[in-house]
């Protein structure tokens, strides 16, 4: 039933890039009513007490980790007014790269010399993605360039995430974090003078879509299983959503592949999925050789 429900996952978040690309309003309106529609169709799911108890630390990192997620939403739809859904799509599954940089730096959690050689596997596959946009012209670059900047963002939100999830539940967090995001989003709509009720009336139903398909029935399922496997097993199944990315963008908005980007593709993907991998596997060893060094010491 789990790897069952991350597929389902799996698709239901893919389908992001395509409402994105529907929709013909400006993308910071996109990215606002996301988060917005997200936001109360979570409200009667919220207990007042659990709210209530919140500490000021914890309220803190998840004002924090809105404004990333709001940050990396803009972002990433903005990269897609510039590039393809599969190159931009592929830029942000990168996401657990930054992730170990950030485990490392603030956890001091260090991956072993096989795991950054599959990292590095992945980043070379990401400069062929890039390469073969350059083909294409200046504009996807810069799309790329603004989809890597989101990766970086939401790996800021996951990094927060695994933290904050400890003492708070998946509907709670999400709830605040997403009405953090709402505000911030609301914010950059007023700056840069969006007409939210005029984009209301014209894409309304594609935000509805926007917060229950990738945003409810895609991250909510994956906080769900969770609980029941492994997070690596998770993050491994994410990257799947570059292939989704791939052939929606093929299919729905004719974009077309070259043999380079195809190729970049396939070792970005390998390359993250191996370094998953082979980094389970230290955790292990490395929590076995703590327990190890306890016991002789006890």
């Amino acid at each position: 039933m789990p790897y069952f429900t991350l597929f389902m996952a799996l698709f239901f978040i893919s389908t992001s890039a395509i409402f994105v690309k529907w929709a013909e309003t400006p993308i910071e309106a996109v990215a606002f009513y996301r988060m917005l529609f997200s936001t109360l169709l979570l409200l009667p799911l919220i207990r007042l007490k659990e709210l209530l108890q919140l500490s000021s630390s914890t309220i803190r990192h998840m004002l924090l980790s809105g404004i990333l997620l709001a940050g990396h939403f803009w972002l990433w739809f903005l990269s897609l007014d510039y590039t393809t859904v599969a190159s931009s799509t592929l830029f942000v599954t990168a996401s657990p790269i930054f992730v170990l940089a950030g485990n490392a730096l603030f956890f001091k959690q260090h991956p072993s010399r096989k795991a950054l050689l599959f990292v590095a596997v992945a980043l070379f596959g990401g400069g062929l993605v890039a390469y073969g946009d350059i083909a294409v012209g200046m504009r996807a670059l810069i799309g790329d360039g603004l989809a890597l900047l989101a990766t970086i963002l939401v790996a800021g939100y996951w990094l927060l995430g695994q933290h904050v999830r400890t003492s708070v539940s998946t509907n709670l967090y999400s709830f605040g974090v997403y009405a953090v995001a709402s505000l911030v989003l609301l914010l950059l709509s007023l700056i840069q003078s969006t007409n939210l009720v005029a984009a209301f009336q014209q894409d309304w139903w594609l935000y509805i879509l926007l917060a229950v398909f990738p945003t409810l029935l895609g991250h909510n399922l994956f906080n769900w299983a969770l609980a029941r496997v492994s997070a690596s097993i998770v993050s491994i199944t994410i990257l799947g959503e570059a292939v989704w990315g791939m052939i929606f963008g093929y299919y729905l908005f004719d974009e077309k592949l070259t043999w380079i980007q195809i190729t970049g593709a396939a070792l970005l993907l390998i390359g993250i999925g191996l370094f998953l991998r082979r980094n389970e596997r230290d955790i292990r060893e490395q929590l076995a050789q703590r327990e190890s060094a306890t016991s002789q010491s006890s």
